[in-house]
């Protein structure tokens, strides 16, 4: 490799390829090497193979050999071989020719795709997805961070679209998935390979159920790979506390003005009942509502250290800041100005570098820039007036500033409070991968949501969430061409790949979703139903409506549960406690009119939730009549429901499809212990994140 690289080579032959490819436990198929005008040579290189073979010219320059000609398959006889190879000279004359390859000839039905390649965000991952000349026509790749535990390996295998292939297969045996899952290990190792930028096996052929690499190209770089991710100065454990529980804070650059972002962060530690001391700074105003205002840090720095410093000024003055907050003894500050690398711009970059710079340099620890703050409720801290001081159990952050406050606020509508909320913005210093690792230690927290664009450092971040137990709900924006151009514009972050983004949240267990909408679905199912034992996938689904029912079915399917089978037993039960006409006692179970009675809607629900073929249960509420207090009874379904919650073990959850009409009861319902949505298709995939994540619990 170091020879190819100064000789000016971009990439290894196909034999050097396969013989650094084997050296690393890699599988490849039987070949030699032979000097073209030696017909002596290239039909020993044959006898000792066996035929048939195949010949191929093979050189550093040499590659798409099939397009152009260069491959020979099913060579059966020395004659054959002898021909093919003078053809294969006048060829090659003028080309960068090294020897002829000689390889068996492998028939097989399926071919893979394997490699390497080095993303500019995660570095060496590992592709793997159908091969030959399927793979570029139909796209099937799944990717993972290397290096890859066998466990992670194995997983990958049915990460990909045609994963059946790995069965068995028009009368071929199953993969060995221990073999392939080796291989995939095996190419992630070379990723620990500086001058390697990347690894082509392709296609990988299924001999047996073995896989066996035919064909490969590794490209070169000189010192691929050497420019590592900027180190980050660890947040020491007892600094967190004095961001979240600060006892003695400042604002600098608070107004009189209600609109000016100092003042609303005055606003708001008013609001939520702070009760430690605040020091109001700003050269040109001597009181607000007839607290004191200093005209610098140092002057407000006498009653003591800082914990926090709230930066509220122009961007050009924020250094200045900075030198005095460590002057006070500040420990952190939370700049919410903006105007740095979000704009694109040469002048925004160095802005932020500067301001780093002198955190640094007085050892002080930032959020932001271009954030809202953040919402500690335990602490008393947070980032509007109207947040509440009542604690919760999920703890969160995210880069845009309006989504961090939309976490609150959405969360509070289903009935659930955060611990911790940070407004990270342009993450300069702390970021995703520092919040991750200490929400995944901080005790108040059980559930941790996140909205990204961009990670500075994204193999820190990776190797944070590897370490987290606790659920961790991720919507990552910025995934599209034009998605990442606007994440950059927003956060002057690295959006990264889709793919290799995807195939790190499934190597770290993260619940990837796709909006916000889906995001506080899933939360929902993990706070309400956390304490419940999901044993399996079999679903029952109650309803009074017909078309519920096939809803429920639908989603079912679409999201990999299962319609549990009822037992003889249970049906009968049904019979005896349902009406006969219009109602189902299969599963879906459809008890219409007879919902309205509570007695029927009691019985039947109890009896379907103690069937031992069912797992979890859903369902449906609302009666299809005009009685009870209002349309469709839905006070009325909740109250019943409430009520027969404590007997029901499995996990339950519940839809009501008119959000408007049925606040009260999604409340009275959330008050019970029971996630509530209004659409069978988000209570099913909110479960289906729910499911996925007890599996891999278990695994």
């Amino acid at each position: 490799m170091e020879q190819a690289v100064r000789d000016g080579f971009a990439s290894l032959s196909e034999f050097e390829s396969k013989s650094l490819l084997a050296s690393y436990g890699i599988p490849v198929c039987r070949e030699k090497l032979a000097d073209p005008f030696s017909p002596a040579e290239i039909s020993r290189a044959a006898r000792e193979i066996g035929y048939p073979v195949v010949l191929k010219a093979n050189g550093r320059k040499i590659t798409h050999k099939t397009e152009r000609g260069l491959v020979y398959l099913g060579i059966r006889d020395e004659e054959q071989l002898l021909a093919a190879a003078g053809d294969l000279r006048s060829k090659t004359d003028g080309l960068d020719c090294d020897g002829f390859l000689v390889q068996e000839m492998l028939a097989a039905k399926r071919e893979l795709l394997c490699g390497l390649i080095r993303d500019p965000a995660f570095g060496p991952c590992v592709a793997f997805g159908l091969g030959g000349i399927t793979a570029e026509v139909l796209d099937d790749v799944a990717f993972r961070i290397a290096p890859l535990t066998g466990e992670e390996a194995l997983d990958m295998l049915d990460d990909f679209r045609g994963r059946k292939i790995l069965d068995s297969f028009r009368g071929e045996v199953p993969v060995d998935r221990e073999a392939l899952a080796g291989l995939l290990a095996g190419l992630g190792r070379l990723g620990d390979v500086l001058g390697v930028e990347s690894v082509d096996a392709n296609p990988v052929l299924i001999v047996e159920g073995r896989p066996v690499v035919v064909d490969a190209l590794v490209t070169l770089k000189p010192g691929a790979g050497e420019k590592a991710e900027e180190e980050n100065p660890p947040v020491p454990e007892e600094l967190w506390e004095s961001l979240f529980r600060p006892r003695r804070l400042a604002i600098v650059g608070v107004s009189r003005s209600l609109t000016h972002p100092g003042r609303l962060m005055l606003e708001s530690l008013r609001g939520i009942g702070y009760s430690g001391e605040i020091c109001l700074v700003n050269p040109e105003i001597e009181e607000i509502d007839g607290l004191p205002v200093y005209p610098s840090l140092k002057d407000a720095g006498a009653g003591g250290p800082l914990d926090l410093v709230l930066v509220a000024v122009g961007a050009s003055l924020v250094p200045q800041v900075l030198r005095e907050a460590g002057a006070a003894g500040a420990r952190w500050a939370v700049v919410l100005t903006s105007g740095y690398s979000e704009l694109g711009t040469p002048e925004g970059q160095a802005k932020e570098t500067e301001i780093l710079a002198v955190a640094r340099q007085q050892n002080i620890r930032l959020i932001g820039p271009n954030c809202i703050g953040i919402y500690s409720p335990g602490g008393g801290v947070a980032f509007f007036p109207q947040q509440e001081p009542g604690s919760g159990i999920i703890g969160g952050f995210a880069q845009s500033g309006s989504i961090t406050a939309f976490f609150e606020l959405l969360l509070k509508e289903r009935g659930m409070y955060a611990s911790k909320l940070v407004s990270i913005g342009n993450a300069l210093d702390v970021g995703p991968e520092e919040l991750a690792a200490y929400l995944g230690e901080d005790q108040e927290t059980k559930i941790i949501i996140s909205y990204l664009e961009g990670v500075r450092r994204p193999r820190a971040f990776f190797e944070a969430l590897r370490k987290v137990d606790k659920p961790v709900i991720v919507y990552k924006a910025g995934v599209s061409r034009s998605g990442s151009r606007a994440a950059a514009s927003h956060t002057g972050a690295l959006a990264g790949s889709a793919r290799i983004w995807e195939g790190m949240f499934k190597q770290t267990g993260v619940v990837s979703v796709g909006d916000l909408e889906e995001l506080v679905d899933a939360a929902a199912a993990f706070y309400y139903l956390r304490n419940k034992n999901l044993a399996g996938r079999r679903m029952a689904v109650f309803t009074s409506q017909g078309g519920a029912g096939v809803s429920g079915a639908d989603a079912c399917e679409s999201f990999g549960f299962e319609l549990a089978t009822l037992s003889d037993e249970t049906q009968k039960k049904l019979r005896e406690i349902m009406p006969g006409a219009g109602t189902s006692w299969q599963n879906p179970v459809d008890t219409g009119f007879g919902s309205i009675v509570p007695k029927v809607f009691r019985q039947s629900l109890l009896v379907v939730a103690q069937d031992p073929g069912v797992d979890l249960v859903l369902v449906v509420g609302g009666a299809p009549t005009f009685l009870g207090r209002r349309l469709f009874m839905v006070e009325e379904f909740a109250e019943w429901l409430t009520e027969l919650a404590p007997a029901i073990k499995k996990p339950l959850a519940a839809v009501m499809n008119i959000p408007l009409m049925s606040r009260e009861s999604y409340n009275l319902l959330y008050q019970a212990g029971i996630p509530v949505y209004s659409s069978v298709h988000r209570a099913v995939r909110a479960l289906k994140h729910l499911y996925d994540f007890s599996i891999r619990r278990q695994l």
